[in-house]
């Protein structure tokens, strides 16, 4: 009975620490797509504007390990610039 609690404890951590790389690994994505759309051509003064304050809003929000408000700054960014994010 013991080994079968201890083998369930570990498993359980294990889901836990993978589920928050998979997190963080989502926010990441998120930047580089961010990254990309920055190099869009003919990208207006307002949507440049509206993606460099989304990338500062990001950085702040994955610097608090706050993957969800990483991912919606830059999905909200994205979408003034007028693109969508993946």
């Amino acid at each position: 009975m013991r080994h079968a609690l201890m083998k369930t404890a570990f498993i359980s951590a294990a889901v836990l620490f993978a589920a928050a790389g998979i997190a963080r690994a989502d926010c990441e994505g998120d930047m580089f797509q961010l990254e990309q759309a920055m190099k869009t051509p003919n990208l207006s003064a307002d949507g440049k504007a509206s993606l460099d304050d989304a990338a500062a809003k990001a950085t702040a929000a994955m610097k608090k390990d706050d993957d969800t408000a990483c991912h919606q700054a830059i999905a909200d960014g994205m979408s003034r610039a007028g693109l969508t994010l993946e």
